[in-house]
């Protein structure tokens, strides 16, 4: 066995493989990626669609007020969890990032209005998905980027949008993969309507050759980029596996917890994550009350966004009674680093955070949003935490037991 200094200093011994060691070197904290903020869109098939008749209105169906349940909250005693090993990272996934990193430093032009796009352009498009009759769970998209390239989610999507204006739409149809995510409707033929917001014509060079390498700034061989990028997946594998060992804590924890759920309180909260992403889309594109009724339904019927609906709310109550339990409070010398932690994975920046916690219509919402965080820490401070493949037991927030 190997052995190797973490960034503290501290000796380790090495686990044998590329992500066991990053895990030893990343137990201080979880990587938090922000959300991409959707990019406006203009007219196209998706604007033109709401079947209704008449004029069209942008009015969601009304929320519904609940009485929320008293919870006891959980022990903290005895909290364990160990976290599978994942799996060696692929020669597929390596030269998937690679592919990326050089589209990322080729060069790029902006296709004009009405230019016709084409295989490898990157696009950013406006989706709407129907099939049997319906919208499609979750299809409505706002400013998605992606390359126009062969889709395994969405098989001949991309194909079908060649030669289809910036400014202009398509309807592609599709048949919809044994992966899609609704699972009832895999195998399933589907019409996709898309609005080509804006494209760019990405011009690959050569990426092989030595001036190009160098441009990567990984390294002066492609045998050093490759390793480059290696590390940076076994990065983001050891973040990942971090994120996963809060999961299974916040499991226990739910396990822990007798929450007297609702139907009402569960379509609620679905309720609301459909108002504050796919609903605002729609109205956007003046889609009328039963469009948007239809749209809503699509998600309340979903079985695994019911479960998971179920889940956040267990996890809020059993939070929430935490924070009066163990009288958890936000701290001035921990605000910003607790405040960032809660908002900016919504796209929300420190600043804007600030503002809204200065603000009265909105700082009790990012209250409970930074003090769910802090409850978090607590729960996590009080765990420990075995990753399969790396030695010693930890504590949720990486301090090593043993």
């Amino acid at each position: 066995m190997s052995s190797r200094n973490d960034s503290n200093g501290a000796h380790r011994g090495s686990t044998g493989s590329i992500e066991g060691d990053h895990i030893l070197r990343k137990l201080e904290g979880n990587a938090q990626r922000p959300a991409a903020k959707a990019s406006p869109s203009p007219g196209g098939p998706v604007a033109q669609t709401a079947r209704a008749s008449g004029a069209a209105t942008s009015a969601a169906p009304q929320r519904q007020e609940l009485k929320l349940p008293a919870v006891k909250a959980p022990s903290l005693e005895n909290l364990q969890v160990t976290v599978p090993q994942d799996s060696d990272i692929t020669q597929e996934e390596l030269l998937m990032r690679f592919h990326e990193l050089v589209r990322a430093h080729s060069a790029t032009r902006e296709r004009a209005p009405g230019e016709p796009v084409r295989m490898g352009d990157t696009v950013v498009l406006d989706t709407l998905g129907y099939a049997q009759g319906r919208l499609i769970p979750f299809s409505a998209r706002s400013g998605l980027e992606l390359e126009m390239a062969p889709s395994d989610l969405l098989p001949g999507l991309p194909e079908g949008l060649v030669g289809t204006p910036v400014g202009g739409g398509q309807e592609v149809q599709v048949t919809l993969p044994d992966t899609y995510p609704v699972e009832h409707l895999r195998g399933v033929q589907a019409t996709f309507l898309v609005d080509v917001v804006a494209a760019r014509e990405v011009t690959v060079p050569d990426a092989e050759s030595e001036a190009f390498v160098r441009k990567l700034g990984r390294g002066m061989t492609l045998e050093a980029v490759m390793e480059s990028l290696a590390d940076e997946i076994a990065n983001e594998r050891a973040d990942d596996m971090w994120l996963e060992a809060q999961e299974r804590v916040l499991d226990e924890l739910v396990l822990r917890t007798e929450v007297p759920l609702t139907v009402e309180m569960v379509d609620e909260e679905i309720r609301q994550a459909w108002s504050a992403t796919e609903a605002r889309m729609l109205s956007r594109k003046d889609f009328a009350p039963d469009e948007l009724q239809e749209s809503l339904d699509g998600w309340l019927d979903d079985p695994t966004t019911r479960l998971e609906a179920e889940r956040r709310l267990r996890i809020a109550f059993a939070l929430r009674a935490l924070i009066e339990r163990d009288k958890l409070q936000l701290t001035p010398d921990k605000m910003d680093e607790v405040l960032e932690q809660a908002v900016v994975p919504f796209g929300l920046s420190l600043e804007e955070a600030r503002r809204a916690l200065a603000n009265p219509a909105t700082a009790e919402g990012v209250r409970n949003a930074a003090l769910q965080v802090v409850a978090v820490r607590h729960v996590m401070s009080k765990a420990q935490v075995r990753f399969e493949g790396v030695p010693g037991v930890f504590t949720g927030t990486g301090k090593q037991l043993r």
